[in-house]
């Protein structure tokens, strides 16, 4: 088993001993058939009785929850077991062909309690497998982030950002309303919640263009340190930088297409 994305030393020492478990486990246990393939699938269990696990022999198996990827299960895994107990689950797909091993529950319960060793393994087994889950959700869950964040305000005409300055904050208009300027050319217009500056801070380059206040204005201040660090705990703020960014660019393009067009008579 695997994160889609890199996962620690540590969760991969244990996706490893719980390979080795489960194979303890059944090596001991009487499989339910022979083992059999799929070429893809959405759903692997879509056949498959409900009180049946199922071992990858061969191939990668991708578990998705609420349409998201949040797992892959390789060669020795053991898939199904809460489904077997009609637990909550997701769904197994696989996009190439996978060899698979069925065990119904109750026998693989029964090897699990067979003798006092065999109920150690399986004990060690799930908590192994809670371990492993706690690794995951400490890995992917971001802690809340509180940049150390300033509060400015500007009247009508004042200079927010100045052209060519260094750029070392990044900036969100809470209320009233700036243009950018560029070489004393009014470039864009900069509304309330939006933020503005960051490109500068990303290309570590100076100002392109000046921010001056055409009305009364509040404006949040964060650190560029900081604000990098903002982005890392929250990625949506980055889409959302984009997707100002492509209007901005929509916006000159336009103004482009305008100044080339001929006159009209």
């Amino acid at each position: 088993m695997h994160l889609p994305t890199k996962q620690s030393d540590l969760m991969s020492e244990l996706a490893a001993k719980l390979r080795g478990l489960t194979e303890l486990l059944c090596a001991q246990t009487t499989p339910a058939d022979e083992p059999f393939s799929i070429v893809a699938t959405n759903d692997i269990f879509a056949d498959i009785p409900p009180t049946r696990a199922l071992l990858i022999v061969e191939g990668q198996v991708d578990y998705y929850l609420h349409n998201k990827l949040v797992m892959h299960f390789e060669e020795g895994d053991l898939l199904g077991l809460p489904r077997s107990l009609n637990l909550p689950q997701g769904q197994f797909s696989c996009k190439g062909p996978v060899t698979l091993q069925a065990y119904e529950r109750d026998a693989l319960v029964a090897q699990a309690n067979s003798d006092l060793k065999s109920q150690r393994n399986w004990a060690y087994l799930l908590l192994s497998n809670i371990s492993y889950y706690e690794q995951a959700l400490t890995q992917e869950l971001r802690s809340e982030f509180q940049p150390s964040a300033g509060f400015l305000h500007f009247r009508a005409g004042e200079t927010i950002i100045k052209q060519g300055d260094t750029a070392d904050r990044v900036y969100t208009l809470l209320e009233g309303a700036a243009d950018a300027v560029c070489d004393g050319v009014k470039v864009g217009d900069i509304h309330a919640n939006e933020i503005f500056g960051a490109l500068a801070v990303f290309t570590r380059q100076p100002r392109i263009a000046s921010v001056i206040a055409s009305s009364d204005c509040t404006v949040l201040a964060v650190r560029k340190e900081e604000f990098i660090t903002l982005i890392e705990h929250q990625p949506q703020i980055c889409l959302g930088l984009i997707e100002e960014m492509a209007a901005k660019i929509n916006q000159l393009n336009n103004q482009l297409l305008q100044l080339k067009s001929p006159p009209t008579h």
